[in-house]
């Protein structure tokens, strides 16, 4: 294909790019966006209606890139997740499955399995504290760290699971922020979920447990439900009129403006710094992960693809076959690099470089 064409295909259609990355057609009405250069092969097999799209121009919607993503593996072994262990690059070993959070000096902090860990640009892991038990991560302006997470109360039948945010300052200090905040008998995923700061230094959490965001001032050690009535769902709205359904251990991101970005099921939903609810985009397949970079691109993952969306809804999807594990969490850096972090066979910290489509 020459530059700034389009062509229609049926399902079935390959689409090769200059890169050598090649995409299969598999839905209806899809766009395909790809470079100059890119083979089109339509099989004799493919025989239904030709009603997707492939373009070397600018797409003005959803679609499918062919463009390749500069992908990294700054850290983590890509073969097992036993026996966590320290080290540089593909030496250090993750459990996986935890948060990840962007400090100002360009290190991942990350909970894994209970414990706060720290991953340089160089790929240099080491355990902050084991104390506590840290589950979404956000970090404030000097370098003190947050995490939502619970402890399990006194033993007893049957044993409580209760609530607690703590903070591990940047002076290696460690203390527990509104103990006991709610507790469960039955739950023992209370407290837990994507945690994020906004620019007043108030605490938000995707509270998982009950389908809720939750807004803590430390200031004043108070808390209220900031958005979401508690019951399963995706109705928009304002504060509690709104519904969500929060998936597995949820991240929640936050942009330049204070606006929260969290994964309901498989649609975007935005909440306004008033906890007005609207939704960005839909259909996606259900997962948690999302970030947000600065220019207000917001990302999440599919099976073995990232996501990005713009502001409008649109979302391109970008393959990503560096992995075979589950991406679980997600934070970008000043730059608009993307880190994930996987969990599955090995867990590892990737960072990734879109191209310029």
């Amino acid at each position: 294909m020459t530059a700034n064409t389009s062509v229609k295909v049926p399902a079935g259609t390959t689409v090769t790019a200059p890169n050598g990355t090649s995409v299969t057609v598999g839905g209806s009405s899809d766009t395909i966006i790809t470079q100059a250069g890119a083979v089109v092969n339509v099989p004799a097999s493919a025989t239904g209606p030709a009603n997707n799209v492939v373009t070397t121009g600018q797409a003005p919607g959803s679609g499918l890139s062919t463009s390749a993503l500069s992908v990294t593996s700054l850290a983590g072994s890509a073969t097992t997740n036993v026996n966590v262990v320290d080290g540089t690059g593909a030496a250090a070993v993750f459990w996986g499955g935890g948060h990840l959070a962007m400090d100002s000096s360009g290190n991942i902090i990350l909970s894994d399995r209970g414990s706060l860990r720290k991953v340089t640009q160089a790929g240099v892991v080491t355990t902050l504290t084991p104390q506590g038990s840290w589950d979404g991560v956000a970090i404030d302006p000097s370098g003190d760290i947050y995490g939502s997470g619970y402890v399990q109360g006194i033993a007893g039948s049957p044993p409580t699971f209760e609530a607690s945010l703590q903070e591990f300052s940047a002076s290696g200090t460690y203390q527990q922020l509104f103990a006991n905040w709610e507790s469960s008998s039955s739950n023992f995923s209370v407290g837990t979920g994507g945690l994020a700061m906004d620019s007043k230094g108030a605490l938000f959490l995707a509270d998982v447990a009950n389908n809720r965001i939750v807004k803590f001032s430390v200031g004043s050690n108070t808390w209220a439900v900031f958005s979401g009535s508690g019951t399963s769902g995706n109705q928009d709205g304002a504060g509690t009129a709104a519904t969500f359904t929060l998936y597995a251990l949820p991240d929640l991101a936050i942009d330049s403006n204070d606006n929260l970005y969290v994964r309901s099921l498989g649609t975007v939903r935005k909440i306004a710094p008033d906890g007005t609810v609207t939704t960005i985009t839909s259909q996606l397949q259900t997962g948690g992960p999302i970030a947000v970079d600065k220019s207000g691109n917001i990302y999440t993952s599919g099976i073995q693809a990232i996501n990005r969306i713009a502001g409008d809804g649109s979302v391109v999807s970008y393959p990503f076959t560096n992995t075979t594990d589950f991406i679980t969490s997600m934070v970008t850096d000043s730059s608009g690099n993307l880190y994930v972090g996987t969990r599955g066979i090995g867990a590892q910290i990737f960072k990734i470089t879109f191209p310029n489509d």
